[in-house]
Formats: C-alpha cells, structure tokens, sequence
C-alpha cells in the first residue's frame, strides 16, 4: 500500500495471458498442473504476482507464481519445498525462470497478514482458476501489531548480533546489521500506519517523508536509505561505515525502537486494547 490503510481494492487487473509471452505462460500453467497434482494439499488459488503482474518486468526478471493452498503445516513444509523442485524443473525444461512462493488462506486471516503477501494480492493477476477474481485482503491494524512485533523481535535479536560483530572488531558486519535494523524500524514504523510498500532504503525515505525529516539533519538514516547501491536494490553491496561510528547507529537505532513502540500502544489504545501484544 502506498498511502494508508487500504480498503478490499479494485478489480481491474488484465489476464495472465496478456501480461506474459506464449512460452512464459506455457511454463506457468504447466508449473500449476504439477502442483495440483503432485503436491500433497489442495491448491486454491495460483496468481501471478511481482514485476510481471505489473507490467514492469525486465527481460531477465523471475515469473513469480503465489500458491495459495487451503492448509499448510506452520513451516509450510513439504509442501513449499515440493514446489520450489517442480518450479527448477520447469525453469529447466523451459527456459523460463519460475519462482514459487506457498502460503495458505490462514496467512489471509485478519492478524497474520504480511506487508509482502498484501501487496502481491494487490498486484495479483489469476493464474489458476483463469476465470477467478482478482483476490485482494486489506492490511489492517491487528495486522500491524503482529508484524511490528516480529520486526522488533529481530531487531532485539539484531542488537546482540551488533555487540558481538562489534567486539569481535567485525565492524563491516557490524554495520550491516545496524543498517538492517534502521530499515526494519521505519518499516515497523510505516506499517503501524498501514503502509506497507516500501522496501529496503525507499522505506527510510519514505518515513522521512512523511514525518517532514531532512535526511541531510539526520546522517544516520541517510546513510541507511542510500546504502543499496545506485539501483537501490543492491541488498549484498558493502556497507559503509555510519556516519558518527557504530555507537550513532545504536543511539539511533534506539530512538526508531522508541517510536515504534509508542506507535503500538498508540494504535492498540485506538483499537481498545491495554497491551499492543
């Protein structure tokens, strides 16, 4: 979502058949026929989803197939791995790159909705059943606090990894995780308020934005937001050092935890709730 909460969304998308070459969609109708026959759960639904369904693929890019099955185990296991083999295999045979991603209709319950599985519904265009509806869920608050507390579990997890890289003078991982987590705050920080589409560094600016932050005053979430390379996707390319040294990132990083946390309360004292949970 781009500007807060959204609502069930519109109908309009085009059929898979329009958006994809006659081979790319061979491969994703030959990858649904394997599924639904040799994956041990019934599938409901397969939709395409990523740069495809929105007409912004480049030449290279994945064909991404969402499977949604009626239950999955909580690891999603065997069933997503069966998946993953059969896509390589038609990837292989075809010469089409295919990726799968499983989930179940309990991750569309209100609650364990992910900003990520929101977002591939909104771009969603049906593969399988080809006269199915477009299939949209809103990103809602319960949502948002069980989200932003997974986001601030990791990054609890992310402040012991830091003191570790940092005092076995690993400054370089050090640095990454900072980063890492600077990200995942103004995420958590951004879905408290049911915006869930920015990514990597663009979810830094994005929070700046929209908080009438000047990066330039503040050189740690610069240093964040333009750290993934010129593309702004480059998830591997070096970290440099923060600006102010390891202990302004921690110093910042605890600020953005603050606020995310505040920002709980806040949303769950809204919803009538005395704990965020």
């Amino acid at each position: 979502m781009r500007n807060g909460w959204r609502g069930e969304g519109d109908d309009g998308s085009a059929p898979a058949g329009r958006l994809l070459t006659p081979p790319q969609h061979r491969a994703a109708l030959h990858l649904v026929a394997r599924v639904r026959r040799e994956v041990p759960a019934e599938l409901v639904r397969a939709i395409l989803f990523g740069s495809r369904a929105r007409g912004q693929a480049r030449p290279d890019s994945d064909l991404d197939v969402l499977l949604v099955f009626r239950l999955l185990p909580p690891d999603r296991e065997p069933q997503a791995g069966i998946a993953e083999r059969i896509a390589d295999e038609v990837a292989a045979a075809s010469g089409v790159p295919v990726q799968t991603w499983s989930v179940s209709l309990e991750d569309l319950d209100p609650g364990f909705r992910t900003p990520m599985l929101v977002d591939s519904l909104d771009d969603g265009v049906p593969l399988w059943p080809a006269d199915a509806p477009p299939l949209r869920v809103p990103f809602t608050p319960p949502d948002a606090l069980w989200c932003t507390a997974n986001l601030l579990t990791r990054v609890g997890e992310g402040s012991r990894e830091f003191a570790g890289h940092a005092a076995a003078g690993d400054f370089a991982s050090a640095a990454r995780r900072a980063r890492d987590d600077v990200v995942r705050l103004c995420t958590a920080a951004l879905l408290l308020e049911g915006v869930t589409r920015p990514r990597r560094g663009e979810a830094v600016t994005h929070f700046a934005a929209r908080r009438g932050i000047r990066l330039h005053a503040h050189p740690v979430l610069a240093w964040a937001a333009y750290s993934y390379g010129p593309a702004g996707k480059e998830d591997e390319a070096p970290v440099p050092p923060p600006p102010g040294g390891l202990r302004a990132a921690a110093a910042a990083i605890e600020r953005l935890r603050a606020r995310v946390e505040r920002g709980r309360a806040e949303l769950a004292a809204r919803m009538g709730r005395r704990d965020p949970g």
